[in-house]
């Protein structure tokens, strides 16, 4: 029986298509870093979609850290005639051989979304948002321009104060040397500078996005954060232990409407920054907790504290999503909300086998 049901992606995939105009990508190449990831696995899933159910004639290039043969997430596109994919540690510059000259879109969701891996080599995870990144935007600029979307993060707002809650893209956040998750946060921010830069070119097209606590299908089993690791406790032991009393709120976008934002945003957007998360069901941990714990007929047991890995997460993860939401009209009856959201991950983990 495989992990994972692949049909789940294909369906949540064509959403996007319907739901957003992407024709400037008709007939385009395009890049995505990162792709063995949730976002990065996400866009490579909606690219096939639109070559499959609306005749784009994309070329799509992936690449990962992994080698072809482990990339799982992407098992169901790699022998696709229109996908190539390239292993490629991005804390080096990318070998311009893996290239084409021309690069008409890349999104580069590459780095450490998982805090357990961007605390685990705080260097490499540094190198990724400044080195990776600025190779790729040289190379672009060297081939007559092109557009580039870099997915940086709502950690380098830190732990904002109330005043600053929900957080807007102003809001600059603080600087803490001996914050263990400092080297993740400051480098997305160079990579923001880095960005900016590029953007002066009247060839370049380049937008960041803050993205915040996206989850959905296409999450890998070795992936720790908080959503999926209370799934794997509540199918596998019927309860799910908690760390601390779960107090910390949380808001959660799931990826159909986060890769939305991301599209349009590369795409359509006026501004260089946007945010990118939920802002219509903030949650605390402890809540999150018992809706997965309801799809399994689990329990949930609170822990007394925070251990040492997790002291400097922030208490409140919420964006600003005014920027976003003036410019594209969104409405928030069309944000997927978060029960379904939950059961279709759980359903991509294919616990009972129904698609082998």
């Amino acid at each position: 029986m495989h992990p994972y049901n692949y049909d789940v992606l294909k369906y949540e995939a064509v959403k996007v298509c319907q739901r957003s105009d992407l024709a400037p990508l008709r007939g385009k190449t395009v890049l995505i870093t990162g792709a063995n990831g949730l976002l990065g696995g996400f866009l490579a899933d909606v690219m096939c979609a639109l070559n499959d159910e609306e005749g784009y004639g994309l070329h799509i290039l992936l690449t990962s850290y992994s080698p072809q043969s482990r990339a799982v997430r992407l098992h169901h596109l790699l022998h696709r005639d229109d996908v190539e994919y390239f292993s490629w540690d991005c804390s080096q510059p990318v070998d311009s051989a893996c290239l084409p000259d021309v690069l008409d879109f890349t999104f580069f969701c590459s780095g450490y979304g998982q805090p357990s891996k961007f605390l685990s080599n705080n260097i490499k995870t540094s190198l990724i948002n400044i080195v990776g990144l600025e190779s790729l935007l040289s190379h672009i600029h060297a081939h007559a321009g092109g557009s580039l979307l870099f997915l940086s993060t709502s950690e380098i707002y830190g732990d904002p104060p109330e005043q600053m809650l929900p957080t807007p893209e102003y809001y600059g956040g603080e600087y803490e040397l001996e914050n263990n998750r400092e080297a993740y946060k400051v480098s997305k921010k160079m990579g923001e500078v880095l960005c900016k830069e590029y953007n002066k070119d009247p060839n370049m097209h380049v937008r960041v996005a803050r993205v915040a606590l996206s989850y959905g299908p296409g999450v890998l089993t070795s992936d720790q954060r908080v959503l999926q690791e209370f799934i794997f406790k509540a199918h596998q032991y019927n309860v799910i232990e908690m760390l601390d009393d779960g107090a910390a709120i949380r808001n959660y976008l799931y990826i159909v409407d986060s890769v939305e934002y991301l599209l349009n945003i590369l795409l359509y957007g006026s501004e260089l920054v946007y945010n990118v998360g939920g802002d219509t069901e903030p949650t605390t941990i402890y809540s999150l907790a018992e809706k997965i714990a309801s799809n399994f007929q689990a329990t949930v047991a609170k822990g007394p504290s925070k251990p040492d890995t997790v002291k400097s997460a922030p208490k409140n993860v919420g964006l600003d999503m005014t920027r976003y939401k003036t410019e594209f009209m969104r409405d928030d009856k069309e944000i997927n909300n978060l029960e379904n959201g939950i059961a279709a991950t759980i359903k991509w983990f294919n616990f009972d086998g129904e698609k082998q």
